[in-house]
């Protein structure tokens, strides 16, 4: 257990410590110069019966030193100091280290960065396939595997295969061949089924769009198209292709399925492509491109997903950091998100290996689809360019690089460029004539894994090629780099819940001349597969630093973003969903309550002698906001002062609370709404007053000045 002081000491100035065991308590006290900065949980109290070490601590079996500076004048007293003692003892007046937080209404410190909060999303716990990319049938383009036409299974004794003889196009080089057993006929359907993304979901009064490319070695027909029960038993929803021909068609054939309104709720229910025509007894059947779209949000074709997007649109991101991540590296080079092979028809994509997450990906959600995602949320991109380098440690550099490097250049001008351009035409091809805004560029993903030191070289090749074309936009490194001066440093933080209680002041002190940041990765890595309360608390404590410390931090953005319960491969993540609902953790509740509810200018805000406290004050023309974090296990008695008020504050005050029994208590798939904000009026706002704010709690106060 550890319990921290909020920030450093002073070099070349002496700082008196008091450290406290209380067991009766249940905690462990840091004060410094008689003020309490530290308090944590620690029922057990302090048991040691060896030699007392000062200035060293155990690591890793060892002793290691902590301190290297001066220490003299060490006490031991048998009993537990109070905090009036403490001060005593430190020589400074009792009244100067009471609980207080300061919020200096008139005197604003900086403006708050507009772009602060945004989305950062990749394809991890099938995020994107099965995720928010609305397609329900898995591998419907046949080239998940190489060998096995994986998430496909006969119907009535067909016989199933992968066919390279019969490609679709160059892009989908193969096809499903099923071959129709003779006994193919009425009332002896035969034909494939498809087990979606863990079950093809249904609901009553839905509309299903289906499309499909297929032909026959003669003319059959017609094909049925149906939403059905695992077993095949029941019917949801059908359509027919009345005939087949012997050729694939130049553009896949689209039917529309609809549910009744007596269809059950289900998450178990399967794709079938079959046929009852006698005719089509012992012939051979090709498929390729299968799909299978529910309604989408803003109802936009090969779209995505309503409830997912709609909590997304719920937080106002500012920006959407893509395609990640892992995503973009690729494990190899060979399996980066080419984004050349992301655009255009969905059924000329070849796809993937997302073999930074373990599955394959369609590109259907590619390069089009995340720019009119953006759109849709009224968001920017931020575009991460592939730098080279590929996760498992391939890398490329001189000569090798420059085909990469006008990739990037090409995807720019395909984002941003006119429709008279190479790429904008393409853009305006793919349905999309007026360009998108581009205002910055990641170049690379976490290149401080590159062991090999090439990032120097390799950003410095894109740097100076991207500036030389678009001189407008912001570059942004993912490390530190000599030869060149990014405007932005990309930095991820994962941490336990501790730390992140405890970093809330970690740029508090940052030279302001340095380069700004953007903290493009953060997460308390606590809760599976989303955040506990614990988590929350770690988080909004961690935000409230940023929030305070947004002219140095332009953007931040927590990750991952979402996880399928079947595929929780990364532990903790903001929502969660199956193929039916979705839910939001209390994480996202802290995202929600504290970027909402922020005003345009960061307030110096002050906290003393309250060690479980976190907090940050932004104001907006009357309105000052005063987000809290409490991570005791206690409520807390808050004194507040408002310094600067030239005409006093309203009585009443605003409060959103987040708030649990316990730090393990958390949101579920079955129970979504058991941690929810909570808002309610306090009174009693003055130029001083106090308010209590509950144990394990986040608060925002909105107050009013007259």
């Amino acid at each position: 257990m550890v319990a921290a002081a909020a920030a450093a000491p002073t070099t070349g100035a002496w700082t008196h410590l008091t450290g406290v065991s209380d067991p009766s308590s249940g905690v462990i006290r840091l004060y410094v110069n008689g003020v309490l900065e530290g308090e944590v949980d620690c029922t057990a109290g302090w048991a040691g019966t060896g030699e007392t070490a000062i200035g060293r601590a155990l690591y890793g079996g060892g002793h290691v030193d902590q301190w290297h500076g001066l220490i003299d004048d060490v006490w031991f007293f048998p009993s537990v100091l109070t905090a009036e003692q403490a001060a005593q003892l430190a020589g400074v007046p009792v009244g100067s280290t009471t609980p207080l937080l300061t919020v200096e209404t008139g005197s604003p410190a900086h403006a708050v960065s507009p772009i602060l909060p945004g989305l950062m999303f990749e394809d991890i716990n099938h995020s994107g396939e099965g995720g928010i990319y609305a397609e329900l049938v898995q591998n419907r383009s046949m080239m998940a595997d190489n060998n096995t036409p994986v998430h496909w299974s006969a119907v009535g004794g067909s016989t199933l295969g992968l066919d390279t003889a019969h490609p679709l196009n160059d892009a989908l080089d193969r096809s499903l061949r099923v071959e129709l057993p003779a006994g193919t006929g009425t009332g002896s359907r035969a034909g494939v089924s498809n087990d979606g993304f863990w079950g093809i979901p249904v609901r009553p009064n839905t509309t299903y769009t289906a499309l499909l490319f297929a032909k026959a070695s003669q003319h059959i027909g017609p094909l049925t198209v149906a939403v059905e029960s695992a077993d095949g038993s029941r019917v949801y929803a059908s359509a027919q292709l009345r005939q087949v021909g012997t050729q694939f068609p130049d553009q896949p054939v689209t039917l529309t399925l609809h549910t009744g309104r007596n269809v059950p709720v289900t998450g178990n229910a399967r794709l079938s492509v079959t046929t009852t025509d006698p005719t089509a007894a012992g012939t051979t059947l090709w498929l390729q491109h299968v799909s299978l779209f529910p309604p989408t949000y803003k109802n936009r074709p090969n779209g995505l997903r309503i409830d997912l997007m709609e909590k997304l649109v719920a937080l106002k991101p500012k920006f959407l950091r893509f395609p990640g991540g892992n995503f973009l590296e690729g494990g190899i080079i060979a399996n980066r998100f080419d984004w050349k092979k992301t655009i255009g028809p969905a059924w000329e994509r070849p796809g993937h290996q997302d073999d930074a997450w373990g599955y394959w990906s369609t590109d259907g959600l590619g390069l089009p689809e995340y720019l009119q995602w953006t759109e849709d949320m009224g968001a920017q991109p931020v575009l991460g360019v592939f730098a080279g380098y590929s996760l498992w440690g391939g890398h490329v550099t001189g000569d090798e690089l420059k085909p990469f490097v006008q990739d990037a250049l090409d995807e720019i001008e395909y984002i941003t460029g006119p429709v008279t351009s190479t790429w904008g035409a393409k853009r305006a091809a793919d349905g999309h004539p007026a360009p998108f805004p581009l205002e910055y560029v990641e170049i690379g993903n976490e290149d401080f894994f590159d062991t090999s030191g090439s990032y120097e070289e390799r950003y410095a090749a894109f740097h100076d090629a991207l500036r030389a074309a678009y001189p407008r936009i912001k570059l942004i490194a993912t490390m530190p780099v000599n030869s060149r001066t990014p405007d932005v440093i990309d930095e991820h933080y994962y941490f336990s819940s501790s730390a992140g209680q405890a970093s809330t002041h970690k740029y508090d002190h940052r030279d302001r001349a340095s380069t700004k940041v953007f903290v493009g990765e953060w997460a308390a890595q606590e809760g599976r597969p989303t955040p506990n309360l614990n988590a929350a608390l770690a988080d909004a404590a961690w935000l409230t630093g940023l929030i305070r410390n947004s002219d140095q931090v332009l953007m931040e953005c927590y990750a991952p973003l979402f996880s399928h319960v079947e595929n929780n491969t990364w532990a903790t993540n903001l929502i969660a969903y199956n193929n039916l609902t979705s839910y939001a953790s209390p994480s996202y509740w802290v995202q929600h309550m504290l970027t909402q509810q922020l005003g345009t200018t960061v307030l110096p805000a002050t906290a003393r002698a309250l060690p479980s406290v976190a907090a940050v004050a932004t104001r907006s023309g009357k309105t000052v906001y005063l987000a809290i974090v409490n991570s005791a296990s206690h409520q807390v008695d808050l004194p507040i002062t408002l310094n600067g008020l030239n005409g006093g504050v309203r009585r009443k005050a605003k409060a959103t609370v987040l708030t649990g029994p316990s730090r393990t208590t958390t949101n579920t798939l079955d129970k979504p709404d058991t941690l929810t904000p909570k808002t309610a009026t306090v009174t009693g706002a003055a130029a001083t007053f106090t308010t209590t704010v509950p144990a394990l709690s986040v608060t925002v106060l909105e107050l009013t000045l007259n």
